[in-house]
């Protein structure tokens, strides 16, 4: 009984604790509001469904002949209503979690990243810039991501712990889509288009972003490395405090 409650105890301490990345804790949360709301229709439709099929099955000899069953309004009208009302408040939630995903918080930093075959660019508000070609995550022999400490610092995009991210995309060539991993977002870049996302990664560490639009031969190794570290350190590697957060061509 004892290590039960603890399990519950920590559980519910995980369910307020900071997410590891955002917007990642509304994509989840909208899953399991559709999930338990689909179990839920489908055991009032399936246990019933069960149940009259057992208990009114043909039998020769007694229930032959067709009875009448006499309607009931009451059921018609619930019928009738409660999925009116489920599918009310899933588009009503769904478009809450939609702008806030879509929306950055204020104070977001700018990055303009751009897409191209095959890698990315990051360009931060002070002009400061970080490539990653598909070659310098790879290794050239077995053709597989290499571990995020086999990869060169340059090629690694510093962002700040705990800050949001207010990415601008854009394309060389064709259609990307830029996908953070731990965030659960993507956004398509598109040629001769700003589109734009946000995110914000509250635990230090590296983690993947990858390229989840076929754009090519090397479209499976367009992969780059966010090095996300506490804002002290940012501001080090950076070369200042960040003054403008927002990047030049935004403004054009």
């Amino acid at each position: 009984m004892r290590r039960t409650f603890l399990a519950l105890l920590s559980l519910s301490a995980l369910a307020f604790s900071q997410p590891l990345a955002e917007p990642a804790q509304l994509w989840d949360k909208m899953y399991y509001i559709w999930l338990v709301i689909s179990v839920v229709i489908y055991l009032v439709v399936f246990i019933p469904g069960a149940y009259f099929l057992v208990k009114y099955r043909y039998r020769k000899g007694s229930n032959e002949e067709a009875q009448h069953v006499h309607e009931s309004s009451m059921l018609e009208v619930l019928w009738t209503i409660v999925p009116v009302i489920i599918v009310i408040y899933l588009a009503t939630q769904s478009f809450a979690f939609y702008k806030s995903q879509r929306t950055a918080p204020p104070g977001s930093l700018e990055i303009k990243v751009t897409g191209f075959m095959w890698g990315w660019s990051f360009e931060y508000p002070n002009g400061k810039q970080v490539y990653s070609f598909f070659n310098m995550i790879e290794d050239q022999e077995t053709k597989s991501y290499l571990p995020f400490d086999k990869i060169p610092d340059m090629a690694k995009a510093y962002i700040p712990a705990g800050v949001p991210i207010k990415v601008l995309l854009t394309s060389q060539d064709v259609i990307h889509s830029f996908y953070v991993h731990p965030a659960k977002v993507t956004e398509d870049a598109v040629p001769g288009r700003i589109t734009h996302m946000w995110f914000k990664i509250n635990q230090p560490g590296e983690y993947w972003v990858f390229c989840r639009e076929y754009c090519g031969t090397k479209h499976s190794k367009m992969a780059a490395v966010l090095k996300v570290v506490p804002k002290e350190e940012f501001e080090k590697w950076y070369g200042g405090p960040i003054e403008n957060k927002q990047v030049s061509y935004n403004k054009q």
